[in-house]
């Protein structure tokens, strides 16, 4: 199990590592990480896909519940049950969180874990552990490890991925959703431009705006 942080300060982690995959790659289809703002009028929404087979789905709600599911397509959860734990964890999920486990967006026949927080709930449960596979390794350890995980880790990965050094420091400021300036972004990609990235990151994103900006 991974031990989620508070829906608050998940927010914040998604929307920073959306923000940093935006600039090392402006063109989307190459990014591991999103966020969508405006997912809906009510609801705010987190992903990763990283191209092959892996990924998941964070949806944070106005009246304060949040939800996860993802795949992790070489985990031995999904190698030895597939579909019938697809199933088995979407039934799992409260009827309050019904709109969640029923979007077809989310492609709920491919899915080995999934959390849920409710509102005003003590933290995070595991639907794993509700669905009646708690022991089964299901990917999420590594797949989830950004959410938690410090600047570093953020920025070996990153490093590896878009084969160009990345700076934890860096990574640091962005995490703490400090204003992001054309400083950061060239030490980051010097061949990105916040005018050419600017609308994605505070419309889409929602990334803080700088003070006056």
């Amino acid at each position: 199990m991974i031990a989620l942080p508070p829906i608050n300060l998940l927010i914040n982690r998604c929307r920073a590592l959306s923000a940093l995959d935006l600039i090392l790659s402006p063109e989307w289809q190459y990014r591991f990480y999103s966020f969508n703002a405006h997912w809906s009028d009510q609801e705010q929404m987190a992903s990763m896909r990283d191209g092959c087979g892996n990924e998941w789905w964070i949806v944070f709600h106005r009246e304060g519940w949040s939800a996860l599911k993802g795949l992790g397509h070489e985990s031995s959860a999904w190698s030895e049950h597939g579909e019938k734990i697809s199933a088995a964890l979407q039934q799992s999920f409260p009827p309050a969180f019904k709109e969640f486990s029923t979007e077809p967006a989310f492609r709920w026949n491919e899915t080995s874990f999934a959390y849920f927080h409710a509102v005003g709930g003590g933290g995070w449960t595991r639907v794993n552990d509700l669905a009646g596979y708690p022991t089964d390794e299901t990917g999420e350890k590594e797949l989830l490890e950004h959410l938690v995980g410090s600047p570093s880790d953020y920025a070996q990965f990153a490093s590896d991925y878009y084969e160009t050094e990345v700076d934890p420091r860096v990574v640091a400021q962005v995490f703490a959703l400090h204003p992001i300036t054309p400083q950061i972004i060239t030490s980051l990609n010097s061949s990105t431009l916040l005018k050419d990235i600017v609308d994605e990151l505070q419309n889409e994103i929602g990334y803080p705006r700088a003070k006056g900006a």
